[in-house]
């Protein structure tokens, strides 16, 4: 499984990785137990509230409304309330993610659940177990529709490695044109650079190239020839950095200047502070 890196609301670099099939598979049969043990209780619930006063096809409608009501709506539910997480997938230390790294909203947890129906209960998850075998992050099919994937955060490990400027780009960097980046893409790029040690040289090699050829739409001119796309990735995302440093620190007297007569008091009103 390839790995990935989130960032917290703290701004703090959290390394995770895609769940295995195993864990996948281990968090969903825990939560199929806890699902018939709510089934059942439903039923017994309405049995006992309703007895034998419903026909055929009041009973017929009442157990659809059931099955909606326990293989999607409480599961998508429940996972959009814990940001991705259920009672299996506590246990065995996985969290739901979008792929950009941010928490599940509920639209994503409704058609995972919505298709989970499909290719976990109706085929008792071979066609997920095989999408997920197929797909490099382990996805299955309501991952791929809803833009998630299933990421273990057991274990996983805070860190922020720092930036670097390759000496060889400096003469270029300095006189480049640099647009601004789009979140996204400057997320992913500094997910890459941060795992790259960890992919397979060919698949290291492909993500660096595409990665590499987004972020030149943005840079202007381009690289010079030969450059290793890892390295003029590390160099824009270094001085990138250093720009918005020094845009900051060039609005910072005008902005504490603005502050300061914000807090005066008009003329001739005393400050009782003095």
């Amino acid at each position: 499984m390839t790995g990935d890196e989130i960032l917290t609301g703290e701004g703090v670099a959290l390394q995770v990785r895609a769940a295995s099939v195993v864990a996948r598979a281990g968090a969903w049969f825990l939560d199929a137990l806890a699902t018939a043990a709510v089934t059942i209780g439903l039923i017994v619930l309405a049995s006992w509230a309703l007895g034998d006063t419903l026909d055929w096809a009041e009973a017929q409608a009442l157990m659809t409304a059931l099955v909606f009501l326990v293989l999607i709506l409480i599961p998508a539910t429940v996972e959009n309330l814990t940001h991705g997480r259920s009672l299996g997938k506590l246990a065995f230390g996985i969290q739901i993610l979008r792929d950009d790294g941010g928490p599940v909203r509920f639209r994503h947890c409704f058609g995972r659940a919505l298709i989970g129906f499909f290719e976990l209960w109706m085929t008792s998850g071979g066609v997920a177990f095989l999408a997920t075998l197929m797909n490099d992050r382990g996805k299955r099919l309501g991952d791929l529709l809803s833009g998630t994937y299933a990421a273990s955060i057991r274990g996983a490990k805070s860190t922020l490695l720092p930036l670097y400027m390759p000496q060889e780009l400096i003469g270029w960097i300095r006189f480049t044109d640099l647009r601004p980046l789009p979140e996204g893409l400057a997320l992913r790029t500094r997910q890459f650079l941060q795992r790259a040690g960890q992919f397979p040289p060919p698949a290291r090699q492909r993500l660096g190239l595409r990665l590499a050829a987004q972020v030149e739409d943005y840079v202007a001119p381009s690289p010079p020839p030969g450059t290793h796309p890892e390295r003029f990735l590390a160099a824009v995302l270094f001085e990138r950095r250093l720009r918005e440093q020094a845009a900051a620190d060039a609005r910072a007297p005008r902005l504490n200047a603005q502050l300061a007569g914000v807090e005066a008091l008009p003329f001739h009103i005393p400050d009782p502070e003095v």
